[in-house]
Protein backbone atom coordinates (compact mmCIF):
# COMPACT_ATOMS: atom_id res chain seq x y z
CA UNK A 1 0.00 0.00 0.00
CA UNK A 2 2.54 2.57 -1.14
CA UNK A 3 2.19 6.32 -1.49
CA UNK A 4 2.75 5.88 -5.23
CA UNK A 5 -0.21 3.51 -5.38
CA UNK A 6 -2.40 6.17 -3.77
CA UNK A 7 -1.10 8.90 -6.11
CA UNK A 8 -1.75 6.66 -9.10
CA UNK A 9 -5.37 6.14 -8.03
CA UNK A 10 -5.87 9.89 -7.58
CA UNK A 11 -4.50 10.56 -11.07
CA UNK A 12 -6.72 7.86 -12.56
CA UNK A 13 -9.77 9.20 -10.73
CA UNK A 14 -9.06 12.69 -12.05
CA UNK A 15 -8.74 11.41 -15.61
CA UNK A 16 -11.96 9.40 -15.39
CA UNK A 17 -13.97 12.19 -13.73
CA UNK A 18 -12.80 14.57 -16.47
CA UNK A 19 -14.56 12.38 -19.00
CA UNK A 20 -17.42 10.79 -17.05
CA UNK A 21 -18.21 12.76 -13.92
CA UNK A 22 -18.23 11.40 -10.38
CA UNK A 23 -21.31 9.15 -10.52
CA UNK A 24 -20.14 7.27 -13.60
CA UNK A 25 -16.64 6.73 -12.20
CA UNK A 26 -16.48 3.50 -10.21
CA UNK A 27 -13.84 2.19 -7.86
CA UNK A 28 -13.32 -0.83 -10.13
CA UNK A 29 -12.54 1.46 -13.07
CA UNK A 30 -10.10 3.48 -10.98
CA UNK A 31 -8.35 0.27 -9.93
CA UNK A 32 -8.23 -1.03 -13.50
CA UNK A 33 -6.90 2.27 -14.85
CA UNK A 34 -4.30 2.75 -12.12
CA UNK A 35 -3.23 -0.89 -11.78
CA UNK A 36 -3.48 -0.59 -7.99
CA UNK A 37 -4.28 -3.67 -5.88
CA UNK A 38 -7.96 -4.14 -5.02
CA UNK A 39 -7.57 -3.66 -1.27
CA UNK A 40 -5.84 -0.32 -1.70
CA UNK A 41 -9.00 1.70 -2.33
CA UNK A 42 -10.42 1.26 1.15
CA UNK A 43 -6.97 1.42 2.71
CA UNK A 44 -6.17 4.82 1.19
CA UNK A 45 -9.74 6.16 0.92
CA UNK A 46 -11.69 4.87 3.94
CA UNK A 47 -14.35 7.56 3.40
CA UNK A 48 -15.11 6.20 -0.04
CA UNK A 49 -15.63 7.88 -3.38
CA UNK A 50 -16.13 11.35 -1.92
CA UNK A 51 -12.64 11.30 -0.42
CA UNK A 52 -11.18 10.08 -3.70
CA UNK A 53 -13.00 12.84 -5.62
CA UNK A 54 -11.77 15.47 -3.15
CA UNK A 55 -8.21 14.32 -3.66
CA UNK A 56 -8.68 14.34 -7.43
CA UNK A 57 -9.85 17.97 -7.20
CA UNK A 58 -6.91 18.96 -4.99
CA UNK A 59 -4.43 17.21 -7.30
CA UNK A 60 -5.92 19.01 -10.30
CA UNK A 61 -5.96 22.35 -8.52
CA UNK A 62 -2.31 22.05 -7.50
CA UNK A 63 -1.38 21.51 -11.14
CA UNK A 64 -3.49 24.46 -12.31
CA UNK A 65 -2.03 26.79 -9.66
CA UNK A 66 1.53 25.62 -10.32
CA UNK A 67 1.10 26.21 -14.05
CA UNK A 68 -0.31 29.69 -13.53
CA UNK A 69 2.25 30.68 -10.90
CA UNK A 70 4.98 29.77 -13.38
CA UNK A 71 3.56 32.32 -15.82
CA UNK A 72 6.00 35.18 -16.32
CA UNK A 73 3.64 37.41 -18.29
CA UNK A 74 4.13 41.15 -18.01
CA UNK A 75 0.79 42.13 -19.58
CA UNK A 76 -2.84 41.38 -18.78
CA UNK A 77 -3.30 39.57 -22.08
CA UNK A 78 -0.26 37.46 -21.27
CA UNK A 79 -1.71 36.47 -17.89
CA UNK A 80 -4.97 35.33 -19.50
CA UNK A 81 -3.11 33.59 -22.30
CA UNK A 82 -1.22 31.45 -19.78
CA UNK A 83 -4.46 30.30 -18.16
CA UNK A 84 -6.28 29.77 -21.45
CA UNK A 85 -3.42 27.84 -23.04
CA UNK A 86 -3.42 25.33 -20.19
CA UNK A 87 -7.05 24.43 -20.94
CA UNK A 88 -6.40 24.52 -24.68
CA UNK A 89 -3.84 21.75 -24.15
CA UNK A 90 -6.44 19.66 -22.28
CA UNK A 91 -8.92 20.03 -25.14
CA UNK A 92 -6.41 19.34 -27.91
CA UNK A 93 -4.84 16.34 -26.15
CA UNK A 94 -8.25 14.73 -25.54
CA UNK A 95 -9.76 15.83 -28.88
CA UNK A 96 -12.46 17.63 -26.93
CA UNK A 97 -13.42 14.62 -24.82
CA UNK A 98 -12.03 15.81 -21.48
CA UNK A 99 -13.42 18.57 -19.33
CA UNK A 100 -12.40 19.91 -15.94
CA UNK A 101 -12.37 17.61 -12.92
CA UNK A 102 -13.67 20.38 -10.66
CA UNK A 103 -16.57 21.22 -12.96
CA UNK A 104 -17.32 17.51 -13.34
CA UNK A 105 -17.68 17.21 -9.58
CA UNK A 106 -19.66 20.46 -9.29
CA UNK A 107 -22.24 19.35 -11.86
CA UNK A 108 -22.51 15.87 -10.36
CA UNK A 109 -22.87 16.95 -6.70
CA UNK A 110 -25.85 18.20 -4.69
CA UNK A 111 -25.14 21.87 -4.06
CA UNK A 112 -26.76 21.90 -0.62
CA UNK A 113 -24.62 19.01 0.66
CA UNK A 114 -21.41 20.00 2.46
CA UNK A 115 -18.13 18.31 1.69
CA UNK A 116 -17.39 18.02 -2.01
CA UNK A 117 -19.14 21.24 -3.00
CA UNK A 118 -17.08 23.11 -0.38
CA UNK A 119 -13.89 21.81 -1.99
CA UNK A 120 -15.20 22.81 -5.42
CA UNK A 121 -16.02 26.32 -4.21
CA UNK A 122 -12.64 26.78 -2.54
CA UNK A 123 -10.85 25.56 -5.67
CA UNK A 124 -12.57 27.93 -8.07
CA UNK A 125 -12.01 30.79 -5.64
CA UNK A 126 -8.30 30.02 -5.41
CA UNK A 127 -7.97 30.12 -9.21
CA UNK A 128 -9.83 33.42 -9.42
CA UNK A 129 -7.78 34.87 -6.57
CA UNK A 130 -4.49 34.00 -8.28
CA UNK A 131 -5.62 35.47 -11.60
CA UNK A 132 -6.80 38.62 -9.80
CA UNK A 133 -3.42 38.97 -8.10
CA UNK A 134 -1.54 38.49 -11.36
CA UNK A 135 -3.74 40.94 -13.27
CA UNK A 136 -3.25 43.56 -10.55
CA UNK A 137 0.50 42.98 -10.72
CA UNK A 138 0.49 44.04 -14.39
CA UNK A 139 -1.57 47.15 -13.77
CA UNK A 140 -5.25 46.18 -13.91
CA UNK A 141 -7.28 47.98 -11.18
CA UNK A 142 -8.34 45.66 -8.33
CA UNK A 143 -12.10 45.66 -8.93
CA UNK A 144 -11.68 45.18 -12.66
CA UNK A 145 -9.06 42.47 -12.13
CA UNK A 146 -11.42 40.50 -9.88
CA UNK A 147 -14.28 40.69 -12.40
CA UNK A 148 -12.04 39.61 -15.28
CA UNK A 149 -10.60 36.75 -13.23
CA UNK A 150 -14.03 35.34 -12.33
CA UNK A 151 -15.19 35.78 -15.92
CA UNK A 152 -12.10 33.94 -17.18
CA UNK A 153 -12.56 30.95 -14.88
CA UNK A 154 -16.29 30.75 -15.65
CA UNK A 155 -15.71 31.16 -19.40
CA UNK A 156 -13.07 28.43 -19.54
CA UNK A 157 -15.31 25.99 -17.66
CA UNK A 158 -18.17 26.72 -20.04
CA UNK A 159 -15.89 26.50 -23.06
CA UNK A 160 -14.72 23.04 -22.01
CA UNK A 161 -18.32 21.85 -21.91
CA UNK A 162 -18.98 23.24 -25.40
CA UNK A 163 -15.74 21.73 -26.70
CA UNK A 164 -16.85 18.37 -25.37
CA UNK A 165 -20.22 18.72 -27.10
CA UNK A 166 -18.63 19.79 -30.39
CA UNK A 167 -15.56 17.57 -30.24
CA UNK A 168 -13.32 20.48 -31.27
CA UNK A 169 -11.43 23.37 -29.68
CA UNK A 170 -13.34 25.99 -31.64
CA UNK A 171 -15.62 27.10 -28.76
CA UNK A 172 -12.56 27.66 -26.58
CA UNK A 173 -10.88 29.78 -29.25
CA UNK A 174 -14.01 31.90 -29.61
CA UNK A 175 -14.29 32.39 -25.86
CA UNK A 176 -10.57 33.16 -25.58
CA UNK A 177 -10.85 35.95 -28.14
CA UNK A 178 -13.82 37.49 -26.33
CA UNK A 179 -12.06 37.32 -22.97
CA UNK A 180 -9.24 39.42 -24.37
CA UNK A 181 -11.77 42.12 -25.19
CA UNK A 182 -12.51 42.49 -21.47
CA UNK A 183 -9.02 43.80 -20.82
CA UNK A 184 -8.42 47.53 -20.39
CA UNK A 185 -7.52 49.21 -23.66
CA UNK A 186 -8.72 46.32 -25.83
CA UNK A 187 -11.09 46.64 -28.78
CA UNK A 188 -11.56 50.39 -28.41
CA UNK A 189 -12.45 52.32 -31.55
CA UNK A 190 -9.54 54.31 -32.87
CA UNK A 191 -10.03 57.93 -33.75
CA UNK A 192 -9.04 58.93 -37.23
CA UNK A 193 -6.50 61.67 -37.29
CA UNK A 194 -7.63 64.79 -39.04
CA UNK A 195 -5.48 65.84 -41.87
CA UNK A 196 -4.21 69.40 -41.57
CA UNK A 197 -5.98 71.84 -43.87
CA UNK A 198 -3.97 72.59 -46.97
Amino acid sequence: MTTESRASMVRSAASLIQRRGVTATSFSEVLADSGAPRGSIYHHFPQGKEQLAEDAIRWTSERVLAHQRACRATTASGVLSCFIDMWRQVVVASKGAAGCVVAGVAIDTVAEAPGLIDVVRATFRSWSALLTEQLMAVGVPARRASAIAVSTVASMEGALILCRAEGTSEPLETVAAELMRLLPGQDKPTRKRRRPAS
